[in-house]
């Protein structure tokens, strides 16, 4: 049973790169670094995901295939971004672990540079892989902080779920579900071109390893 409130996200091909790519290298973090990974995502939901975890002893993100076909500057962007840097809710450095990238397409439909990108903080003891585990009715889903409708373009939200109450409702499957871990969500920085990489040391500190607040 799924709980009252969680985070909910939307994917589909990427800065070129298709779902079964993303997610076999996402299953190579998620094994590099004992069951993490990092999902990114283009908009910030990190005042949302504050109120999450006082709501939720185990916040959890669900995954559903977008049900529209990808946009041209998805298939086929004019550069790529790598993320090199990342910020927690509080503003502090968290270093990337080691085995794990972010990335993302460089620029906006009008052509505007990324300067910053974020994503969530994953956690999953089985392998991520595309299945149909349940499936969510996208009207008795709200916003949780305004509880207003999805928007449209909200790709990735934090919701409350209703009581069920509508016959005719969009369904979306869900493919698979992760555990939000702390830091739980992250703003990245400092993008490098695809094909260079960082050169600066991103080993795993101390605060990498602080204790998570949902670890059992």
């Amino acid at each position: 049973m799924l709980p009252k409130h969680f985070c909910w996200t939307r994917f589909g091909t990427e800065a070129g790169e298709k779902i079964d790519s993303i997610l076999a290298r996402k299953e190579e973090e998620r094994l590099a670094t004992g069951g993490m990974f990092l999902w990114g995502i283009g908009n910030s939901v990190g005042p949302a995901i504050r109120d999450l975890i006082r709501l939720e002893e185990r916040p959890i993100v669900l995954f559903s295939p977008m049900r529209s076909k990808p946009k041209a500057i998805d298939v086929a962007p004019s550069g790529l971004t790598v993320w090199s840097e990342a910020l927690d809710l509080d503003g502090r450095d968290w270093p990337i672990p080691e085995g794990v990238k972010v990335t993302s397409r460089q620029g906006s439909e009008t052509g505007r540079i990324k300067r910053s990108h974020y994503a969530l903080v994953c956690r999953s003891s089985s392998p991520l892989s595309a299945l149909n585990l349940t499936s969510l009715r996208y009207e008795e889903l709200v916003n949780l902080q305004s509880k207003n409708k999805l928007g449209a373009s909200q790709v990735t939200a934090v919701v409350e779920q209703l009581a069920q109450g509508t016959a005719d409702c969009t369904s979306y499957p869900v493919a698979f579900v992760a555990e939000l871990v702390f830091p739980y969500f992250v703003k990245l920085s400092c993008p490098l071109d695809s094909e260079v990489k960082a050169s600066r040391p991103r080993g795993r500190s101390a605060y990498m390893h602080q204790p998570s607040l949902l670890a059992a």
